[in-house]
Formats: C-alpha cells, structure tokens, sequence
C-alpha cells in the first residue's frame, strides 16, 4: 500500500514556502562571499552561558548598519511606477527551522529594530521563536493562516503588500532576511531567496574562528561596490561594537555569576 503512487497534497506551511520563492524568483538577485576573522568573537562566545547563537550576534551587528546605508531599508516599488520605498527601521526576519505533525518547516520569525536591543534580549526571542509552540506564537499563526488561503488570495495579497501597502510591508516580510547556510563540510548555496532587498546568509559553525557569510542583495537597490563596503561594514561591527558588548555579558556573568537569561537590558 505505501509504495503505491498517489497525490499528496501541499500543507499550509509548504504553500507557504513555495509563495516566498514564486515571489523571489521574480527579483534579479545578485550575491557576495567573504569570509571574517572572528577568533575573538568566538573566544569571547565560549565564555557566555548559555551561548549566544551566531544568528543574533550577525542580526546585531547587520542591523546597526542601517543608518549609515539607508539601502539596506529600501526597496522596489514597481506600482504606478518603480520607485524605491525607504522604511523607517530595520526588521530582521529569520527562517526557522520547526517541525508541525511530523513535517519539517520553515517559518519566519521577525525581530524589530534589532540594533536597539542587548543580545541577551535577542536571544531570548530566538528561543522563545525556535521552541514555543507553533499555535502559540502570533507570527506563526498569522503565516499559516495565510498560507491555508486559496492561491488567488494569495497572490493578491502579496501584490497588495508590494505595491499598495508598502508601509506595512516591513511588518510583515522583514526589511532584511538571514539564513542558515552551511552545515558542517555542506558548502554554501550560490544565493538565498527571499522577499527582501538583502538575505544575509551565516556559516553556523566558525571553524578555527574563520566564518563564511554570503549576502544576496536584489541588484535593483543595490550593486556589487556597496554591496563589498558593506560587507567590510559589517565585519569591522562584529569585531567593534558587538565585541565589546559581549566582553561586557562575559565580564558581568564572571564577576557575579549572572545567567544570559537574567541580564538586565544594557542598551
């Protein structure tokens, strides 16, 4: 009886992926590869407990580049006319990994002016996104309801978001994207896609604190010059500002034996 063919319908979370991609496909990406000298970071990582996921600590230092490169708030706006649409703040949204009636998802998690808020803070909600219940978190809800839409509604409704309630669109899709993108010896994929102006991809593991980052850019906004000051932006963040935030949780957590979860908001 299982080996027998048949048609298995889309889930509501797989609609909803397959709408991400219809939606990026249609956004001439183009893509950068660096790899950043984090051994420090990453000596200084080994001493917080619990750790700080790498995720956040590129959400951080990516985010605080948003004054000093307004692109990164922008995108196209093709109706009436393509104009760019500069938003007023930097939102992150995060693909995350989430497994709903035996299945494997992705849902996207979304983190408001990240560059505002202590890592210990963030961390907090990458937790509460990666392990509270699905039908608990309002963001996941919101996503697959829908998802469970007729593909019509769908497709109108990423229209409108695009084009007519720009304003709103950050809310809802992020002003940028990350990603996990490498796993152990897996190599990195040539671009990551997605319905924002730049997707910033993290190597998870930094190996001998040497780390791989990958950013897809939608080359409309943005092109290859910027693009490569940007990324040396954001290196020099991670080894500036955020560094030194982390010095301080590591020096706190030694000096009074705090928990990351218990530090108080320091920024």
């Amino acid at each position: 009886m299982d080996g027998k063919r048949k048609r298995v319908r889309l889930s509501r979370a797989r609609k909803l992926t397959c709408d991400v991609i219809q939606f990026a496909l249609n956004i001439p990406l183009g893509a950068a590869q660096a790899t950043f000298d984090l051994s420090e970071l990453a000596e200084v990582r080994n001493q917080i407990r619990p750790k700080l996921s790498w995720n956040v600590i590129f959400m951080k230092a990516y985010s605080q580049l948003g004054e000093q490169w307004p692109q990164l708030k922008q995108r196209i706006v093709t109706f009436p006319w393509p104009h760019l649409y500069q938003h007023d703040r930097n939102v992150c949204q995060i693909a995350i990994g989430r497994e709903e009636q035996g299945e494997n998802i992705l849902l996207f998690a979304r983190f408001e002016s990240p560059e505002k808020y202590p890592l210990s803070h963030l961390q907090q909600r990458l937790v509460y996104f990666r392990d509270t219940p699905i039908n608990e978190v309002r963001q996941f809800r919101h996503q697959l309801r829908f998802a469970g839409c007729p593909w019509p509604l769908r497709k109108l409704g990423w229209w409108i978001m695009s084009n007519l309630w720009v304003s709103k669109r950050a809310s809802y899709m992020g002003t940028f994207g990350m990603s996990l993108s490498g796993f152990g010896n897996i190599s990195f994929a040539s671009n990551h896609l997605g319905p924002n102006t730049t997707i910033l991809g993290v190597d998870v593991v930094a190996r001998g604190g040497q780390s791989r980052v990958l950013l897809t850019f939608d080359h409309r906004v943005l092109d290859g010059k910027p693009v490569m000051d940007i990324i040396k932006d954001l290196e020099r963040n991670l080894n500036g500002p955020v560094l030194a935030e982390m010095r301080q949780i590591a020096a706190a957590q030694t000096q009074e034996s705090i928990p990351l979860t218990q530090l108080r908001r320091a920024a």
